[in-house]
């Protein structure tokens, strides 16, 4: 029989998982006959929780002696004080659980009756129900055949087309939520990150994280332009971020995902052509409802390769838009429509937000292990621990030297900085 490869929670029995597996619809009699506790990601692939890989065993009921395998995915909060104590304050794990529970479904439900003639696939993995505080318990995508891209290479253009396409459907499916409910999204309406009780905490940590970099770029021989402008950002960054994210009325406003960089989505290869032909979003502790440009800046500054992003930009918001709007006529949102030139003004409207995404995000996707941060760092419950000496080293890779000495001169040719 085979044993756990780390250190397992003592509530995570197999009737706690027995229990988990029976709450799905069809697994109402199953039996957990053993299961098998793994990490699930190695250093540097995700930031903010734990994550484990549970193989299960189990008999369908008591009917059948045909053992069937299956796994879930265990998330819980990290062990970084300074950084549970934040998410535990703005609420970003419950927002996520609600999303996977509640709103994504709700989304789901709405395409299918929308377009009952197309086979609407489910926009994220499947939630299980649990009482744990702070944890979720999710299908395994790669029980059925879904893959994390290569981080370091990014996407090529196929990868980005998906991937896109799929971000529409999920904001058009987002509006006409929100049109059939509005109270429904309140909570992703309500900002709990930029808002004045954490301004402190977030320009502490801008700070150090600016620091670093600006340490790290001023030993770039031709680059010492940019060093006084990206000072210059810090003491306004918390501001300017606060009015980046801010819905603007008589606008198309959407549910971001928020965090959806190439870690945070999973692609389908078709048996067939072995082409990408599927994709399922995952991680949803920064949704929020704001301007669809948003999520266009975070996606675009992280994670299509470089020939993508520095020769297809264009193109890619005029795929994006055209499949967003297809599913709003769709879905009988024609009020909604947005003209391309008028996304075309957003997304330059919020180049700000895609500058601090390029500059705190970015350095995570081209991480190798080594320079990822070590969330170990940050277990004191103390400001203090954001130390841009100690920051520095996720700044220091070759991978992402290239791509943001390639993005300095664009943002700034953009106004960014």
């Amino acid at each position: 029989m085979e044993t756990d490869t780390v250190e397992r929670p003592t509530w995570l029995t197999n009737e706690l998982l027995q229990k988990t597996l029976r709450s799905r619809e069809g697994f109402e009699q199953a039996q957990i006959i053993n299961s098998v506790v793994h990490s699930a990601v190695g250093k540097g692939e995700n930031y903010t929780s734990i994550i484990f890989r549970i193989e299960l065993k189990y008999k369908k009921d008591d009917r059948t002696n045909e053992i069937q395998e299956t796994r879930f995915i265990l998330k819980s909060l990290s062990n970084a004080e300074i950084l549970v104590k934040f998410l535990i304050e703005t609420k970003t794990f419950e927002k996520e659980t609600t999303m996977l529970r509640d709103i994504i479904p709700s989304m789901c439900r709405l395409l299918e009756n929308s377009l009952p003639e197309k086979s609407i696939q489910p926009l994220s993995p499947y939630c299980y129900k649990s009482d744990i505080p702070h944890t979720l318990i999710l299908e395994d995508l790669t029980t059925l055949g879904f893959k994390m891209a290569n981080r370091h290479s990014r996407l090529d253009l196929q990868h980005t087309l998906i991937a896109l396409k799929g971000l529409a459907k999920f904001h058009a499916a987002s509006v006409a939520l929100n049109e059939k409910d509005p109270s429904i999204l309140e909570t992703f309406k309500t900002e709990c990150i930029y808002i004045e009780k954490n301004r402190d905490i977030m320009q502490s940590f801008t700070h150090a994280t600016y620091d670093a970099l600006i340490n790290v770029v001023s030993q770039w021989n031709g680059y010492e332009k940019y060093i006084e402008k990206m000072k210059a950002v810090i003491p306004m960054y918390f501001d300017r971020m606060k009015e980046q994210i801010t819905p603007k009325q008589n606008s198309l406003n959407v549910l971001n995902h928020g965090d959806c960089w190439v870690n945070n989505m999973m692609f389908h290869y078709s048996p067939n052509s072995g082409e990408v032909d599927g994709i399922r979003f995952i991680d949803f502790q920064l949704s929020r409802f704001s301007s669809p440009a948003l999520d266009l800046q975070y996606f675009i500054y992280t994670s299509p390769n470089e020939d993508v992003r520095s020769q297809k930009t264009d193109y890619l918001i005029e795929v994006y838009h055209k499949e967003l709007c297809e599913y709003l006529k769709m879905m009988g949102q024609h009020d909604k429509l947005i003209s391309l030139e008028e996304l075309k003004k957003e997304f330059e409207e919020k180049y700000f937000f895609g500058f601090n995404t390029a500059c705190t995000v970015l350095t995570a996707v081209l991480a190798d292990p080594s320079e990822a941060f070590d969330l170990e760092h940050f277990k004191e419950d103390d400001e203090s621990s954001f130390d841009p000496k100690y920051m520095e080293k996720t700044y220091s890779g070759n991978r992402f030297k290239n791509a943001f000495q390639n993005l300095l001169p664009h943002f700034e040719s953009k106004g960014a900085i």
